[in-house]
């Protein structure tokens, strides 16, 4: 019998096959890390076992240290496959502009804040990875997450929301991070937080000179190329 047999596909991505299905009368995410044809077998298999190890030791750290995750049911390292707790709910994404989306978006920042401080980056850290319950905002899938507390990596994080918030929800990017930020300072302390606000803002600023600097590039090898 198939692992996935009954279980119903969610998402299917270049890293991870996500299915949704019942554990030991749970509801449950599946998520499965999927093998590389290009790749040495031998070396995808511990590759994908050593990731699929840190992505459930991250949910662990992250659970214990108070923060809102998917609680973890089970790990088949050698299959690359996780179980976990279905959090249902609508994204953070899709509430932000309903009424009381602000005390959400300050929610968020108190979960992010605690991961960081946890030594946790996110990697991903979109709105459309947290996902609003009754409890509040749950922060979901830490597949690119690692054990890291260089204000660099906190700063991109942080960055990475922005640009998401900007770029789906343009009018209210400012009141939300200003949100976003309270809920971080509780978490992080005001020191530790304006120092990755501060720093996060060096992240926008290159981002932006890099991508001028390609246009001018770019204007430069057409006029090239005449």
């Amino acid at each position: 019998m198939s692992w996935a047999e009954g279980l119903a596909l969610v998402k299917r991505g270049a890293e991870s096959e996500i299915r949704l299905g019942d554990f030991m009368g749970l509801r449950a995410i599946y998520k499965l890390r999927v093998r590389k044809a290009y790749m040495d077998p031998a070396l995808d298999s511990r590759l994908r076992a050593q990731r699929t190890l840190k992505e459930a030791k991250v949910l662990s750290l992250a659970r214990e240290r108070g923060v809102r995750v998917p609680r973890l049911y089970a790990v088949f390292p050698s299959m690359g496959l996780i179980v976990m707790e279905y959090v249902e709910g609508p994204t953070l994404k899709e509430v932000v502009g309903s009424p009381g989306w602000q005390a959400l978006a300050e929610d968020a920042g108190l979960q992010l804040g605690l991961l960081h401080a946890a030594g946790i980056v996110h990697g991903d850290s979109t709105t459309s990875n947290m996902v609003v319950t009754g409890e509040g905002v749950t922060l979901i899938d830490f597949g690119l997450a690692e054990f890291s507390s260089r204000l660099e990596d906190r700063a991109v994080d942080v960055h990475l929301l922005k640009e998401a918030v900007t770029s789906t929800h343009p009018g209210h990017a400012g009141e939300f991070m200003e949100a976003f930020m309270r809920g971080y300072s509780r978490a992080l302390g005001e020191a530790a937080a304006g120092e990755v606000e501060a720093r996060a803002r060096e992240v926008e600023m290159r981002g932006r000179y890099v991508a001028a600097r390609r246009s001018v590039w770019q204007a430069e090898a057409g006029e090239g190329g005449d």
